[in-house]
């Protein structure tokens, strides 16, 4: 937490020098090494606060700061900057109480909901599922990680009216067993009843009254669905597993779990006045809702035919996951094209009385993954991708890979590094992005040894792992203290440092390519590192051991890392 002593650290300087602290104080590191390790860049803006010169405050600011601990020296560069240098020996005494701990957060008891994942029933899960399930994963591995209790949650979509349209046209042609079928046979009849319900008013009336029955447990119904369902979970779990998600049975949470409890959130809506029935159909009217006409507009909690919408049973859940499930965060991982729906469930649960003032619930959007022509992820034909054939298609890639480094590998090990090396590369590929924006996705990019992609960080993993099993002891036993011969050494352990606040930073913006970023920087680091310097065939045994300590919290960190974004590390290639 270097940013965060060095603001206090200005701070107590500032209240030694009668100087109200009412401003941010802004700490980012030093692109020039030269000029410092850190530097605060809004001087001016705190300046005109204190209604002093800044010149004046600088002096200010380096005549109280406190040079015994943690900072060495601090200066004024221009147009407006104070540098700040470490002090080598403060560094050395941090890293040696990580070397002799594991990164450790405090338990905070705070409960966070993580809705992620979330893909319909009697489908195949696409590649536009990945964003969502490895995100979601990733960041819930990382709250838990920084002591929170996280409750994950798979909300499925297997309540739906692509049940009435499925049931409506094995009806229509007269498919009675569907014991036998696949989940690629189911989605085919669903496809071909989509098609059909675009032309076809009438069957479109029956996927509503079917739809309505299932909703009403109808037993028929109920045992159509219930197969459905077992297939699709059946072939979702293997995905899971593919991936290295944590996601279980028991995380599984659809919208057939609120079944229950949305007629008496209807009921409740409607006692309240929130909701009105107009023409038959349960509506929320809010006032900033207008089409292009300016006329007011509403959302449909349930129709005439008695059919509840994903809205009614999306309020359902958050009034469950605030009273019973008492989350103090709720974080959606939903694409951004759902932004003005949650913004509008958000608000009707919040003006039913159904959000406690002490929940905070956010909605972490991503974009889309886009081929080189800027569309939507799909096949030449327009059809999209299914993620177990990007999957097939990453291992493959990197199988190839592997080959080239390794002609005499066996079978064994081939088939566990490609899958390894195939899923993190695709993985880390996402998961690097900004999750905010859409991005090109790429294979030529995504498996390489050069760059910011998870080969690359493997690749140093595998140099430290070599080098610590060739010293043949265990260095976690060694007893010489770390030493900074070079500054490359000073540099590379205050970038160690900066892994617990890369860590809450991500916690606090959802963002992890944050640890990418961090993870091939400090990767980047060291392989300079390692090729300026001397490690094992140092004479000098307390360089050499000091080298060793600090590549071995390298080491330490790209593991940890790595497995908070759900990707195995591997020993060799």
């Amino acid at each position: 937490m270097i940013k965060e002593k060095l603001k206090k650290e200005i701070e107590n300087s500032l209240i030694k020098n009668n100087i109200k602290i009412c401003f941010p104080i802004i700490i980012q590191k030093n692109k020039f090494k030269k000029m410092g390790h850190f530097q605060i860049n809004n001087l001016f803006s705190i300046s005109n606060k204190c209604k002093i010169n800044y010149l004046i405050l600088v002096k200010k600011i380096i005549k109280k700061i406190n040079y015994k601990k943690m900072i060495k020296k601090i200066n004024f560069s221009k147009p407006c900057f104070i540098n700040i240098f470490l002090n080598p020996e403060w560094v050395i005494k941090e890293i040696e109480k990580i070397f002799r701990k594991e990164f450790f957060f405090k338990k905070n008891n705070k409960k966070v909901v993580i809705d992620y994942s979330s893909p319909n029933v009697a489908k195949s899960m696409h590649v536009g599922h990945l964003r969502s399930t490895i995100i979601g994963d990733s960041m819930a591995k990382i709250m838990e990680f920084t002591g929170y209790n996280v409750i994950r949650v798979n909300h499925i979509g297997d309540w739906g009216n692509q049940f009435g349209m499925l049931i409506a046209y094995l009806k229509k042609k007269n498919i009675y067993d569907i014991n036998n079928m696949s989940i690629n046979d189911i989605e085919k009849i669903y496809c071909q009843a989509k098609k059909t319900s675009l032309i076809d008013k009438k069957f479109l009336q029956k996927t509503e009254k079917y739809t309505a029955k299932l909703q009403q447990n109808c037993n028929y119904y109920n045992n159509i669905w219930k197969k459905v369902v077992q297939l699709t979970l059946k072939k979702n779990k293997e995905i899971y597993k593919l991936l290295n998600i944590s996601l279980k049975d028991q995380n599984i949470c659809g919208e057939s779990f609120y079944k229950h409890i949305v007629k008496k959130i209807i009921k409740n809506l409607l006692q309240k006045k929130i909701a009105v029935i107009k023409n038959g159909n349960v509506i929320v009217f809010l006032k900033h809702l207008k089409n292009r006409k300016g006329e007011e507009m509403g959302i449909i909690l349930q129709k005439k035919s008695g059919v509840f919408l994903y809205s009614a049973i999306d309020i359902a859940c958050m009034k469950y996951r605030c009273k019973k499930l008492q989350a103090n965060i709720i974080l959606y991982y939903i694409d951004s094209r759902q932004k003005q729906y949650i913004q509008q469930i958000y608000e009707i649960a919040k003006k039913a009385g159904y959000i406690s003032q002490k929940t905070k619930i956010k909605h972490h959007i991503f974009g889309m993954m886009l081929s080189q022509n800027n569309h939507p992820f799909q096949t030449r034909s327009g059809k999209t991708i299914k993620l177990i054939d990007l999957i097939q298609t990453s291992i493959q890639r990197a199988k190839k890979i592997i080959l080239k480094k390794n002609k005499k590998i066996t079978k064994t090990k081939l088939s566990d590094l490609s899958k390894k090396i195939g899923i993190g590369a695709l993985k880390y590929s996402d998961l690097s992005k900004n999750r905010k924006t859409n991005y090109v996705f790429k294979f030529k990019n995504m498996i390489s040894f050069e760059g910011n992609t998870s080969l690359y960080i493997q690749y140093t993993y595998i140099r430290i792992f070599s080098i610590l099993k060739r010293f043949k002891k265990n260095v976690s036993n060694l007893k010489e203290k770390i030493m900074f011969v070079n500054n490359d050494e000073l540099n590379l352990s205050i970038k160690i440092l900066e892994f617990k606040e890369i860590i809450l930073e991500t916690v606090k913006t959802g963002q992890p390519h944050l640890i990418c970023k961090y993870l091939y920087k400090i990767s980047s680091i060291y392989s300079k590192f390692y090729e300026k310097h001397k490690i094992l065939n140092k004479k000098n045994k307390k360089i050499r051991n000091s080298r060793l300590k600090i590549s071995f919290l390298v080491s330490k960190i790209l593991k940890k890392g790595l497995n908070l974004l759900g990707i195995e590390t591997i020993e060799s290639i």
